[in-house]
């Protein structure tokens, strides 16, 4: 993975710019997407901000995800999480953390048009870049007001001994019992401890929105997260399609 990854092909109103992170100590690829109308009127949009799958970048997913981008009228920045190449995942997310949250969005809203409220400003991602987007909400909900999990993997923020992934939906529940059973899975700073933690702050005001195809080797924690949620009365959309497996392009 390279820290600037423009897209090999060119897609209408989508340009590729870069922005230096202090962190990486370099400058950063990302996509922009501005709708039609963009330059026209000095309307300020909503903002979505997309996080990419492991060993991804930040032109990877802009053809799986056209249809939706082009739909709806908001800016949507393909961000280049670099950091999701690192062997350990913790390190990787804070690192992520610090590139959206601290360096990209202060970035992209300083220099577009864009609503900066957290009713407006959405976050989603797919597969390693689902789970991230999931928690960065989760763990700012005063700064996100709506996220898609587009088949997340959330393993590595259940616990680091997690072993559901491969199995059928079918031992979701029983898997899900053990793990309420085990309190090390609700260790601090782990997303089932951020859900609980930030429950008040969330329910009615974080719009949530997952998506798992019922062939993907994730489909366990993606039921186990929406076992939780519900746990948690926290409103949600969980939406499966049979028989898809680990594949953007179909879910969307």
């Amino acid at each position: 993975m390279s820290y600037i990854n423009p897209p090999s092909e060119t897609y209408q109103n989508i340009s590729h710019k870069t922005f230096y992170s202090q962190i990486l100590s370099h400058e950063i690829g990302y996509n922009i997407y501005l709708p039609l109308g963009y330059d026209e009127g000095g309307e300020r949009y909503p903002v979505v901000y997309h996080i990419h799958g492991w060993m991804g970048n930040e032109s990877s997913e802009l053809l799986p995800m056209e249809k939706i981008y082009r739909s709806r009228e908001a800016v949507t920045v393909f961000v280049n999480a670099i950091s999701l190449e690192k062997n350990d995942y913790i390190i990787a997310l804070l690192q992520i953390e610090t590139l959206v949250v601290k360096e990209l969005i202060p970035h992209i809203e300083g220099n577009y048009l864009t609503s900066a409220i957290r009713e407006n400003r959405m976050i989603s991602g797919f597969s390693m870049g689902g789970a991230i987007a999931f928690y960065y909400a989760v763990k700012y909900p005063d700064i996100f007001g709506s996220v898609t999990s587009y088949a997340g993997t959330y393993h590595h923020q259940f616990h680091k001994d997690y072993n559901g992934v491969g199995e059928p939906v079918e031992k979701a529940a029983g898997l899900y019992k053990a793990m309420m059973e085990d309190e090390t899975y609700l260790y601090e700073e782990g997303i089932l401890f951020l859900l609980r933690q930030n429950a008040d702050k969330i329910r009615g005001k974080l719009y949530i929105d997952i998506h798992i195809g019922t062939g993907d080797i994730l489909i366990c924690e993606n039921e186990i997260m929406h076992m939780y949620l519900d746990s948690l009365n926290i409103p949600h959309e969980y939406k499966s399609y049979k028989g898809i497996g680990h594949e953007l392009d179909k879910i969307v």
